[in-house]
């Protein structure tokens, strides 16, 4: 199923001009410090990184929780653990170099400016998360967390007992998907009128299709997170899964439980198969935008991100799957 996006998305960006993208990394920053000095490490990369870097030790390392009355002794903790210490090795060794990185983040970039000339292109920096997030947007940051893409088979994600379905896509090719994803999501907050199902499937279904724009020549399951198997399901499926969700009565309905039965993550949809993938919902919300974008040329990204009317897209695309 490979790479099969709209033709029109595929631009020559040779001439769009960026400033020149530097990628920090800061995970070498980090295990690089004098434990006996946490503090004044902290300060000095509080100085590099900024903001980014409180919310890191707060909302990234800390998970969230309370925050520690030194945040310099949290990072020796942090770094003195055996665990991460040899997480962070499996770091060096897997992403000696980021080369690849700062090729394809320039690439994104360069199609973002064209599609959002007026909008900021943020920093990258590579960080360790301590197995808690793959991509962290803060401060006009995105933060890869390397520790989360070090191979399916790798010991800690066992360790962890990660499930398949999750181990699947913690490779080096799912970083740009993935830090992409997570960026669009912080960049286009969700604004639509309505809390009902269709607007989440189109809201996320607008989010998959800028990912399009931004990643042309990445292949569709790796921006989906789907098998080629899970692909093909949806292909063949369409009709009915769309034939569903009208019989049912689910497009407006608000109730949580039944939206995230199609917009959850797992191994599958329980409603339909173990062929199913899962959040199948918003991968129909997918198919109207591309329909609805592919029935009105005229339509620019910038302008499908501000529409907030998902019954508006709807009519407009006249989405309706042949059988």
């Amino acid at each position: 199923m490979g790479c099969n996006n709209e033709s029109s998305l595929k631009i020559d960006v040779a001439n769009v001009v960026i400033p020149e993208l530097t990628i920090d990394r800061m995970e070498e920053d980090v295990f690089k410090m004098d434990t006996a000095h946490a503090d004044a490490t902290v300060e000095q990369l509080g100085k590099k990184y900024g903001k980014f870097f409180n919310s890191y030790l707060v909302g990234v390392l800390n998970n969230g929780g309370m925050p520690d009355s030194s945040n310099g002794n949290m990072l020796k903790r942090f770094v003195s653990d055996r665990d991460m210490r040899q997480a962070y090795l499996d770091c060096k060794k897997a992403y000696p170099d980021v080369e690849f990185l700062k090729k394809d983040f320039t690439d994104c970039f360069k199609h973002f400016k064209h599609y959002f000339p007026k909008r900021f292109i943020p920093k990258v920096v590579t960080m360790m998360s301590g197995f808690n997030y793959s991509v962290v947007t803060l401060d006009s940051t995105i933060g890869v967390g390397l520790d989360m893409y070090l191979g399916t088979k790798n010991e800690f994600y066992d360790a962890l007992g990660l499930p398949l379905y999750k181990k699947r896509y913690m490779n080096r090719d799912d970083i740009m998907p993935d830090a992409v994803r997570g960026w669009l999501l912080n960049e286009f907050p969700y604004a639509m009128n309505k809390q009902d199902f269709l607007s989440q499937i189109v809201y996320m279904g607008k989010i998959m299709y800028a990912s399009d724009a931004l990643l042309p020549e990445t292949p569709d399951t790796l921006k989906s997170q789907f098998t080629n198997l899970q692909m093909q399901y949806c292909v063949q499926n369409e009709f009915n899964v769309w034939s569903y969700f009208i019989a049912q009565k689910l497009l407006y309905t608000t109730d949580q439980a039944e939206i995230m039965k199609f917009t959850k993550d797992g191994p599958f949809t329980t409603a339909f198969s173990k062929q199913a993938p899962p959040r199948i919902g918003y991968w129909v919300g997918y198919q109207i935008v591309k329909k609805y974008m592919k029935t009105n040329p005229s339509v620019t990204l910038n302008q499908l991100m501000d529409e907030q009317d998902a019954q508006n897209i709807l009519a407009k695309a006249k989405y309706k799957p042949g059988k």
